[in-house]
């Protein structure tokens, strides 16, 4: 009998640790998860006082140690900052978001040898979700050492793993012009504003390399951006002055008298064709929305800030502003149905000269493809040529089409709805 009470008796007391211990670690979890959503509302004080009580209930877990050097360097506190970010790679070696954001600690304060070793051990870490963000910070430390090219690399490296790093590409973009390669900067430009319409700086670069290639379109439409994003601001001053020019040549050359390469502007209102019919086109192009630095508040992975930037001149942190509305695809009907009474042009390019309007239908026709050169007026700019192919009946169709051309050519079609005949 003895024997047997003493057995009751030690697995009561396994289940009341067991119990003791799981209560434990729900408020441990219940406390680092309001810390974070703290962190994330940007109330620091209040994010470390839970996340502080967390670490003293649960010493081990890195990832509160992870939470608490964010809040600390958003309080300025940056050797606290570091003692938990060194507590959290003691506990997980195998850590990139804190060996990214140690790294940033470390280029801040000058020690680059020691920022380029954090950046590039989060960037071979295979797990590392986000590997965009140490090659962008890898790209600023050796712009800021003065080596170009490899900066360059890894700015490169940065948009292949996210195609829609718009701060990547916009400094790729300022690389490029400092060498002179116009060309590919106004591409990169054009991929920053494709992916960050909210980047006042991207707008203004591509608008002006895009003035200066001829493509008025463009430049009309990013130039007006800046004054939206930026008021002001040099940037608007700036802005001004090119679509002040604009407006004297009446969108017939660059500056420097060069006829536009071929892209068609992402954001265009309305066109006036010359018979006088309104034909309205499919507005600003829809564009996936650009990735945001993972929340601390994520539950498993508590995330790292977006870079702290290794050049504080250009932050890293998107800008916040009101969500531009997209437009709808003209003419789109209930799937399954189809419009009698509409038709749809798809437009490939929009050109001063008319002779290179000429050159691209004619490259056009060698494809196949079946397509005319219109003259057309665009508000603000005047007369322009436009090349656009056979109208067809239903919006697939030509949605196919836009698919195709996109890989075959330069610069985004677009879909123009006019009526049926």
């Amino acid at each position: 009998m003895t024997r047997s009470l003493a057995l009751l008796s030690v697995a009561f007391l396994i289940v009341v640790f067991g119990c003791a211990t799981a209560r434990d670690q729900r408020k441990v979890i219940q406390l680092q998860d309001t810390g974070e959503k703290y962190l994330a509302a940007g109330e620091t004080a209040e994010a470390l006082k839970y996340l502080t009580e967390a670490a003293e209930k649960s010493p081990d877990n890195p990832t509160i140690y992870y939470d608490l050097a964010l809040a600390y360097d958003k309080r300025d506190l940056m050797d606290k900052a570091f003692e938990c970010l060194n507590n959290a790679l003691k506990l997980k070696p195998a850590y990139p978001e804190a060996q990214n954001t140690i790294g940033t600690l470390y280029a801040r304060r000058g020690q680059y040898k020691q920022a380029q070793e954090s950046f590039q051990k989060a960037l071979d870490d295979p797990f590392y979700k986000t590997p965009q963000l140490a090659a962008y910070n890898l790209g600023s430390l050796f712009e800021k050492k003065g080596e170009i090219e490899k900066a360059l690399t890894y700015y490169q490296q940065a948009v292949k793993f996210d195609p829609r790093y718009g701060e990547a590409w916009f400094k790729i973009g300022q690389i490029l012009e400092q060498q002179h390669r116009d060309d590919e900067a106004r591409h990169a430009y054009g991929n920053a504003v494709a992916s960050k319409p909210n980047m006042a700086e991207a707008q203004l670069r591509f608008g002006i390399t895009s003035y200066l290639a001829g493509d008025t379109d463009s430049a009309l439409n990013s130039l007006s951006q800046v004054e939206k994003l930026a008021p002001n601001t040099s940037m608007a001053d700036e802005a001004r002055t090119y679509l002040q020019k604009l407006s004297a040549s009446g969108g017939k050359t660059g500056e420097h008298g060069r006829t536009p390469s071929y892209s068609q502007p992402k954001q265009v209102e309305e066109i006036y064709s010359t018979e006088g019919k309104r034909q309205k086109t499919n507005g600003s192009l829809s564009s996936s929305p650009s990735p945001q630095p993972v929340s601390p508040a994520q539950k498993n992975d508590p995330g790292e800030v977006q870079s702290i930037p290794v050049q504080p001149e250009v932050p890293v942190t998107p800008q916040v502003s009101a969500p531009e509305e997209a437009a709808p695809v003209p003419g789109r009907t209930p799937e399954g149905a189809q419009s009698q009474s509409r038709k749809y042009i798809v437009q490939v390019g929009s050109f001063v000269d008319n002779e290179k309007a000429e050159e691209v239908r004619n490259n056009l026709a060698a494809k196949g493809y079946s397509a005319v050169v219109k003259e057309v007026k665009q508000r603000g700019l005047g007369k322009v040529f436009v090349i656009q192919l056979q109208p067809v009946n239903s919006i697939s169709k030509a949605t196919t089409l836009t698919t195709q051309l996109s890989g075959e050519m330069e610069g985004e079609p677009v879909i123009i709805e006019v009526p049926g005949k």
